[in-house]
């Protein structure tokens, strides 16, 4: 498979401080004299076979280095009986013959399905193909392999001997995914269990670059403001910087604007909802973000809303948003829709989202390079990504001021469409 070599901003190329015969138990490899004289040969060549280099400069040659951890590939092979670590051993000296050009793109995915299926237990197996598929620079396979191991290893922080050069590769693997809050995360974890600091860490500018960085006071229009995101059937509209992730359908009508005035807005319309024998109608829903002011300001807001021309509260309560306290007021107007609808009906529902450090973390999701549209290849043969950054979530509190604009006629169906909405919600 052709190699792309991916700009994320700016070109960073990160070494990761072990070398991924870290990953396995020597002791659990063979005690045979021929096997530790071939295996101290492949810990030689591993400096020079552990990332593609696109030129070469080392003084052995390329050549020789391919030919020796060829040998030993074979003589892997050839093995009658290979326990886990001489497997796993196996494919990584598979992945340093791909770096090398020597080995097919489809013989690695082939060789480490066939051990996860063989030892499914052994996160290790996802961790070296999560980063076989960074080094590949196919990012949308990467992260849910390292998503998978950390989950096998009992979360990203369980500790174990592989904890920091798992962390190191994870953090490596995300910032080549475009999560940079994934991340963010897996660097705090490395500096606790290090003693060090993440400002010394070689990505540290990319991950908190000034580019990503919001502020309350600021304006950003619609296109920095929310993205579609489609995942397989299922399309998504996301706001990083409202901390905010919206399941809709492809044919909805969506009204969407910036931030502006600390406040953004978007509004759905619904497929039409039977009203009478031969009529419809469609309802609302609309979720407005409020920054940077107070939680009365936009409580003020909500109680005027549903008393404005001249309806009435009629039911004022508390419930759960995603297992987040809010306020709802179901409000009507018998003078508004007063015909097969009717009259008007609707809920308006008020509540609060903290911000923590990796407020945003559910929402980011791996890049999808093949979607992309690369350069025209370079005179060096390559062709290059410049992903687009995206900001940061705000500061502080954000209120969630969210109105269900229907009618009698439909108000359970309608209730029903945006509690299905809300359940899919992520508010971060």
């Amino acid at each position: 498979m052709k190699k792309i070599l991916l700009f994320i901003l700016m070109l960073i190329l990160t070494f990761s401080a072990y070398s991924h015969s870290i990953a396995f138990k020597e002791k659990k490899l063979p005690s045979k004299k021929e096997f530790k004289s071939k295996y101290e040969l492949f810990l030689e060549n591993e400096e020079y076979a552990e990332y593609w280099t696109m030129n070469w400069t080392y003084e052995k040659s390329k050549d020789q280095v391919a030919q020796e951890l060829s040998d030993f590939d074979t003589y892997l092979s050839s093995l009658k009986t290979k326990n886990y670590e001489t497997s796993l051993l196996h494919l990584i000296v598979k992945t340093y013959l791909y770096n090398l050009d020597e080995m097919s793109y489809d013989e690695i995915v082939d060789y480490g399905n066939a051990l996860k299926k063989k030892y499914p237990r052994e996160y290790r197996t996802w961790w070296i193909m999560g980063s076989f598929y960074a080094s590949s620079s196919i990012s949308i396979e990467t992260y849910p392999e390292f998503e998978t191991a950390a989950k096998m290893r009992g979360g990203l922080d369980k500790k174990d001997q592989w904890l920091v050069p798992f962390l190191i590769d994870y953090i490596g693997a995300c910032n080549m995914a475009g999560m940079k809050i994934h991340a963010r995360q897996g660097l705090n974890y490395l500096c606790q269990y290090t003693d060090s600091k993440a400002e010394d860490y070689v990505l540290y500018p990319l991950l908190y670059s000034e580019q990503t960085e919001s502020s309350l006071d600021g304006t950003y229009d619609m296109y920095n403001t929310w993205y579609f995101t489609q995942i397989g059937d299922a399309y998504r509209i996301d706001s990083t910087l409202l901390g905010l992730s919206i399941p809709v359908q492809g044919n909805w009508s969506l009204r969407i604007n910036g931030y502006e005035n600390n406040r953004s807005f978007i509004s759905i319309q619904s497929d039409p909802m039977k009203i009478s024998q031969d009529k419809q109608t469609s309802v609302s829903f609309s979720i407005f973000a409020f920054a940077g002011i107070e939680r009365s300001e936009v409580d003020m807001y909500a109680s005027s809303s549903a008393q404005s021309n001249n309806s009435s509260i009629t039911k004022k309560e508390t419930v759960s948003v995603k297992g987040i306290k809010a306020d709802s007021y179901t409000f009507e107007n018998p003078q508004i829709y007063n015909d097969e609808r009717e009259g008007m009906k609707g809920i308006i529902l008020v509540f609060s989202v903290p911000y923590n450090e990796f407020s945003g973390l559910n929402i980011e999701r791996p890049v999808d390079y093949s979607t992309m549209s690369a350069s025209e290849p370079s005179e060096d043969g390559m062709s290059y990504f410049r992903l687009k950054p995206k900001l940061d979530r705000l500061e502080g509190d954000i209120h969630f001021f969210i109105i269900l604009d229907a009618c009698n006629a439909c108000f359970d169906e309608a209730k029903a469409w945006m509690d299905s909405i809300l359940d899919g919600c992520i508010f971060e």
